[in-house]
């Protein structure tokens, strides 16, 4: 036999064993990437769920802005498909107003939680709790 001839012993391409473990590797990391995408688009539904809520708690806030939760105590309002409700508790008791001087003003104020829902549509998008201070005139201003 010259130097090119090939012997029967001399083998071309891969064995079982190396065809195995490739593929083993390139399954490693093909779960790997399969794993980053699942947690990937998890993390993409949690950020777009918080957006959701924080778009619920900016369009909510206008409308209990001016609330005074000593006069409404539990109420809702509403502006086209969005609805606010509200109820509140006093976290102090109700305690005469002090004027800049010391002496006391003609309202009586006090502390409260407010917790609020907000619902688009029937469905709720978001819950959130305000402290509010509530106020009632009850004194008249005296003419000096």
């Amino acid at each position: 036999m010259t130097r090119r001839t090939i012997s029967l012993n001399q083998q071309r391409g891969f064995s079982l064993l190396e065809a195995i473990v490739a593929m083993t590797i390139f399954a490693a990391g093909a779960l790997s990437l399969y794993a980053w995408q699942a947690q990937s688009l998890k993390a993409i539904q949690r950020v777009s769920e918080r957006q959701a809520f924080v778009a619920a708690v900016q369009a909510a806030l206008p409308l209990v802005e001016d609330l005074n939760p000593m006069l409404e105590p539990r109420g809702e309002r509403r502006v086209e498909d969005l609805e606010v409700r509200w109820t509140s508790a006093p976290i102090e008791p109700e305690k005469p107003g002090r004027t800049a001087v010391g002496s006391e003003s003609i309202f009586q104020l006090g502390l409260y939680s407010v917790d609020v829902t907000v619902l688009r549509d029937g469905t709720e998008q978001a819950r959130f709790n305000l402290r509010r201070t509530g106020y009632k005139q009850v004194r008249q201003v005296l003419d000096p």
